[in-house]
């Protein structure tokens, strides 16, 4: 449990990183954060096996990486839906308000990272992760 904390930490004292910054995530695998960029408010978690295509794909619009909750990332109709319904905004605003508001953080782990994300969700409650 310790460790799993201190993993944690260590995701969420990492640099914020804009949306159209995501090219300058690492190759490797581990485990990335969406929120906001005044780190108010935390609203997904996924494990990937490589960072900068999960990343990528949540930015473009596809699937995040492979991991997440129970091994599946959320789609991006699901994603979209889950936010906007979250904020109270119309789904078709929510691309403009995730590049405007909101920034990902990301750890790269070797090993653990289907754990930390789980962990992560348990303890941010990250409402897009959320059934």
């Amino acid at each position: 449990m310790a460790h799993l904390e201190s993993m944690l930490r260590r995701l969420l004292g990492g640099p914020l990183h804009k949306l159209d910054e995501v090219d300058e995530a690492p190759a490797g695998p581990g485990v990335f954060l969406l929120s906001e960029s005044d780190q108010t408010a935390s609203y997904y978690v996924e494990a990937c096996q490589t960072l900068r295509v999960g990343l990528g794909n949540l930015v473009r619009g596809g699937r995040g990486g492979k991991g997440g909750r129970g091994g599946r990332g959320v789609s991006e109709e699901g994603l979209k839906g889950k936010l906007a319904e979250n904020l109270g905004i119309n789904e078709a605003k929510v691309s403009q308000y995730m590049k405007d508001h909101c920034c990902v953080r990301w750890i790269q782990l070797d090993e653990d990272a289907p754990l930390l994300a789980h962990f992560a969700i348990a303890v941010l409650r990250t409402p897009l992760n959320l059934d």
